[in-house]
């Protein structure tokens, strides 16, 4: 379902990204050329619309996995036996809710 290939053409089971111009068609061109090189993108380069909310999906998905990653240690804190495993629970805990606050956050540049 997810892919590193968004071409003009269509694919199995791939949307055409459309290019409303010469323009956005050479430079969907250039992108997927980046892509096919391993390049990096970043947030505030040009990419298809459908590449980026695809990409912005799928860090919203990391974020919230994260996020409910750390609910069941939390119900364990009060349980702990000790002082010590309750210490060590928090600190994994607020481990798990820095993550996901950190790819929130990061989520956002590419909006």
């Amino acid at each position: 379902m997810y892919t590193q290939s968004f071409s003009v053409q269509d694919g199995p089971g791939l949307k055409a990204v459309e290019a409303t111009s010469a323009e956005d068609a050479k430079l969907a061109e250039q992108f997927q050329a980046r892509i096919d090189a391993d390049g990096r993108i970043e947030p505030q380069d040009w990419m298809p619309e459908a590449y980026r909310k695809t990409l912005v999906r799928q860090i919203s998905q990391h974020a919230h996995s994260e996020i409910v990653g750390m609910l069941p240690e939390g119900n364990w804190i009060l349980r702990a036996p000790s002082l010590k495993r309750k210490c060590i629970l928090v600190a994994k805990v607020q481990d798990e809710a820095g993550h996901g606050l950190f790819v929130l956050c990061s989520r956002d540049t590419w909006n």
